[in-house]
């Protein structure tokens, strides 16, 4: 389960933050220019953001618990519901069934709200959501931009 509450956890930052991804596949993104002080401000929010997976990793793991779900059946479970190929090595039973629908709800809240906090992270290091994302993307593509947030990090 940690492996997909990270992955959920990963693909709902992604998620919240790239939408500027969207480009058309083979365009070459352009180097966008980012000041030290924006630079300082992305990469406090990058970090509080960190904190806030954390935090909701945590969280996640603590519902499940609290189910009496392991992670690696609730990823069985899970992979079972999404994938009709996938076979369950026992049998769901109603119990196990109605636990693991409690613990998803649960698991959708606290990934929603986790969305809304890092989204207020960024908004409260005074940048907005579309900058943010396109520094993101540009990180992701820039080895010197890359460079730059690697020093401010160390």
């Amino acid at each position: 389960m940690q492996k997909l509450i990270m992955i959920t956890l990963i693909t709902a930052l992604v998620a919240t933050f790239s939408a500027a991804q969207d480009m058309f596949p083979g365009e070459t993104p352009e180097t966008i220019e980012v000041g030290d002080a924006e630079l300082n401000r992305f990469v406090e929010a990058l970090q509080q953001i960190e904190r806030v997976q954390m935090d909701t990793q945590e969280e996640m793991i603590s519902v499940l618990d609290e189910q009496g779900i392991t992670t690696e059946r609730f990823n069985e479970i899970y992979q079972a519901e999404h994938n009709p190929e996938f076979e369950l090595d026992q049998p769901l039973s109603s119990d196990e069934q109605s636990r693991f629908r409690m613990a998803e709800q649960q698991l959708q809240s606290i990934q929603e709200d986790s969305q809304v906090e890092m989204s207020q992270v960024v908004q409260n290091q005074g940048i907005e959501i579309d900058r943010f994302n396109e520094i993101y993307v540009a990180l992701t593509q820039d080895p010197e931009l890359q460079q730059r947030v690697q020093e401010l990090i160390n």
